[in-house]
């Protein structure tokens, strides 16, 4: 058996102490991130519905015939049993001036777990003409 000289005994189990410090923290701090994690990824699957529900209410309007009804709304989408928050979904139409096409934004707004307000926002401009007239410009005559 080999022995080790006075200066030297000892060293190994302060270099594990050290390497058990440093797990230890590297484990506390990921223990104290994992909440904020969970948090964020909550928000992003919160924002991912609320784009969900903003696409929702935009896309029929696309091929409404008369361009002169689509008019603002506003509406409440009540929480559900998974936990999703109540959404307040708003629609503003705005003619910007002229008479064949509409600019329609849909704003939707929510309250996260946190309690800070989030919302999404998404904007659409409208044309009066028919969506089903709309390759007829790449046939031949």
């Amino acid at each position: 058996m080999h022995k080790l000289p006075s200066s030297q005994r000892g060293v190994t189990l302060i270099d594990a102490l050290i390497a058990f410090l440093v797990l230890s923290l590297g484990m506390l701090a990921v223990v104290r991130l994992q909440p904020a994690l969970h948090q964020q990824a909550e928000v992003a699957r919160q924002r991912s519905e609320a784009l969900r529900l903003a696409q929702e209410d935009i896309e029929p309007l696309h091929g409404l015939a008369p361009i002169t009804a689509i008019v603002a709304a506003s509406t409440t989408i009540d929480a559900d049993a998974f936990g999703s928050p109540r959404y307040l979904r708003i629609r503003t139409v705005d003619a910007g001036g002229f008479a064949n096409i509409r600019q329609v934004v849909v704003t939707v707004s929510w309250t996260d777990r946190a309690g800070n307000a989030q919302q999404v926002r998404l904007a659409s401009m409208i044309g009066a003409a028919d969506p089903g007239l709309s390759g007829a410009r790449l046939l031949a005559p």
